[in-house]
């Protein structure tokens, strides 16, 4: 895990004002799992993966038999308490950056994209281990999403447009209100800080990287490690919190 402190400009102060950064990287510092749908049959109707290699899919249901797309979302398990040496009383926001994850050897099958589609982030509270079966985590027919009501809280953070290709996707979040207060608490008393990436296009099928290379001869897929910045402000900068633009925040509650 990488702890730095930065400088940040402050619009309107003469001096520039230092901020505290935690930065951490997938499988490195924390775990990311696959949840959704399976294909059934001797396979079973629901898949779950650990993905420490390679890859983490993010796939939007189609369930036409010409086309079809198994759902899967996946979500990333921070250590809250493995941040910050001391607590902290404030967050300003939170970078997230997933670079695509491609095929080692040209001409292989598993392409990075199938097609241009939204990505969706969202935030829970919810502390119980998705990849237990007794939990009963799924790919939600019901919700283009896939989310449904499984998790106790569910907040929506942002939402980008990928095109075509092999795009990097980028999410760049201010926090307030509950969101900002429960990932303080979480942060505080070392839970985890828990970020699900989804799509509710159609079809879009995605793959992201790890920072660690597939070993699999079927599969050989590498792209860099997935990155989570946590940015606290200092006491100058947060008087001026709310100068920029804010990402809309949608909370839903089973």
């Amino acid at each position: 895990m990488k702890i730095a402190a930065t400088l940040v400009a402050v619009a309107g102060l003469s001096a520039a004002a230092s901020a505290q950064t935690a930065t951490v990287e997938s499988i490195t510092d924390f775990s990311v799992h696959n949840v959704g749908e399976n294909l059934g049959g001797f396979f079973g109707n629901i898949f779950t993966r650990n993905a420490d290699d390679g890859r983490f899919q993010v796939n939007g249901r189609d369930p036409n038999p010409a086309s079809r797309v198994l759902g899967l979302w996946s979500i990333f398990n921070i250590d809250g308490g493995s941040l910050f040496a001391n607590p902290i009383s404030d967050l300003d926001s939170v970078r997230i950056n997933l670079p695509p994850a491609t095929p080692r050897n040209p001409g292989t099958i598993v392409p990075s994209f199938s097609d241009a589609g939204n990505l969706q982030v969202f935030y829970t509270t919810d502390q119980r281990d998705v990849l237990d079966s007794s939990n009963g985590f799924d790919w939600i027919d019901s919700d283009p999403s896939g989310l449904g009501n499984q998790f106790s809280d569910l907040t929506q953070l942002g939402e980008v447009n990928l095109p075509a290709g092999d795009p990097t996707a980028f999410f760049d979040i201010a926090l307030s209100g509950t969101v900002q207060s429960d990932m303080i608490s979480a942060i505080n008393n070392g839970e985890l800080v828990r970020f699900i990436f989804t799509t509710s296009t159609v079809g879009l099928a995605s793959n992201w990287g790890l920072g660690v290379p597939s070993d699999s001869t079927t599969l050989p897929i590498e792209g860099d490690a997935a990155t989570v910045q946590f940015v606290v402000p200092s006491p100058a900068g947060a008087a001026v919190l709310g100068l920029g633009g804010l990402v809309a925040l949608r909370r839903r509650r089973a």
